[in-house]
């Protein structure tokens, strides 16, 4: 009997190690399960046409003339990163073509001359691309507060 348990602690041993080595070497459980990979802003808008209707209904104001939020969300990870870009351009008066170009790494059609082009051609995070385009602002206040109006206007469009 003890044979049997000595015998069934080693074979789940080298399992957990197993899995472990697979999951890039990461000792946390979450990460050995697999997970497809989350779907970009213009997926979740494709998915969904009665929530972009309404989103868009309600970003009109904050959308750059002569843009769709399907345009405007193109290139970004997720929806959520995409409606909060546009509500800090729209509050610091940013152009958003070049905070998109900041948060996704890739350069955007449309008017960019009079932007920086980000550094290293890397995408950066929300405050670090308002730090960047308009240093006097208080980059992590007005993050969160566009990510705040960005989740309840998506909230409020489900």
């Amino acid at each position: 009997m003890k044979n049997r348990w000595i015998i069934v602690g080693i074979a789940a041993a080298s399992v957990l190690l197993g899995a472990a080595g697979t999951a890039a070497h990461s000792y946390n459980p979450i990460k050995w399960i697999k997970k497809g990979p989350s779907p970009t802003a213009s997926e979740q808008l494709a998915a969904n046409k009665e929530e972009e209707k309404k989103l868009s209904l309600q970003l009109q104001a904050v959308l750059p003339p002569r843009t769709t939020l399907k345009d405007a969300c193109a290139g970004f990870k997720n929806l959520n990163e995409c409606v909060s870009a546009l509500h800090v351009s729209h509050n610091l008066t940013i152009k958003f073509n070049c905070l998109k170009w900041d948060m996704t790494g890739a350069k955007p059609a449309g008017d960019v001359k009079s932007c920086a082009a980000p550094s290293k051609d890397k995408a950066m995070d929300l405050s670090k691309a308002i730090r960047e385009l308009k240093p006097d602002a208080h980059s992590r206040t007005e993050a969160k507060t566009a990510e705040k109006r960005a989740r309840e206007d998506i909230k409020d469009a489900s």
